[in-house]
């Protein structure tokens, strides 16, 4: 494969990647309820992905840089039989951290947390098709903490978010911006949802 089939190759997975995106924004994945509305729509802090990132590029970087050196020169004494093997097995390396920096990015892209008027949704992507919903509803709300667990968290505005509702469970929001913000607004609508509930009650 010529530097013509590595072009053609990384449009390929070019274009696949933006399908794939473009196809996760128009997903109907929620369905509200009359007078619900998205108040906010999460998805983790772009550190996270960041390092995974760094990782598959210095992977990634040092063969294309060592291979050249490495057939240029003269006292590793590689024959010219052998220089289509050593580029074929790069090319199948590089397909292999391509995928693999794809698949981090979809799981990434796709864990979100949707916070509406009444409820919150946890979608959690795992690997390219499978994915797990759930959600609970604001007025089960008991309490809200907050955890920023490093000084590059303080640092980089980002933490961990654990709510407990009632029955002694607990959701946890993990390596999330706006921290302080999403807190604050679940705090206010689970209060609202509350308040409604009670007065419902005593209309009854």
């Amino acid at each position: 494969m010529g530097d013509a089939g590595i072009y053609i190759y990384c449009n390929r997975v070019y274009s696949i990647f933006n399908i794939f995106t473009i196809y996760a924004r128009q997903i109907n994945m929620l369905h509200l309820s009359e007078n619900e509305k998205v108040l906010m729509v999460i998805h983790r802090h772009w550190i996270v992905i960041f390092w995974k990132f760094l990782i598959a590029f210095v992977l990634a970087i040092i063969p294309l840089i060592a291979a050249p050196v490495l057939l240029s020169n003269q006292s590793f004494n590689i024959s010219d039989t052998a220089i289509p093997y050593i580029e074929f097995f790069l090319i199948v390396y590089l397909m292999i951290i391509l995928l693999v920096s794809f698949i981090l990015w979809s799981d990434y892209y796709l864990d979100i947390w949707i916070i509406t008027s009444e409820r919150i949704v946890d979608i959690n992507q795992k690997g390219l098709f499978n994915r797990e919903v759930s959600e609970f509803m604001l007025d089960k709300v008991q309490d809200v903490s907050v955890e920023v667990p490093n000084m590059l968290a303080t640092m980089m505005k980002y933490g961990n978010l654990r709510i407990q509702t009632a029955g002694d469970r607990t959701f946890e929001i993990e390596e999330i911006p706006n921290l302080y913000e999403a807190k604050n607004l679940i705090m206010d609508y689970a209060k609202n949802q509350n308040n409604v509930g009670t007065q419902q009650v005593d209309s009854n």
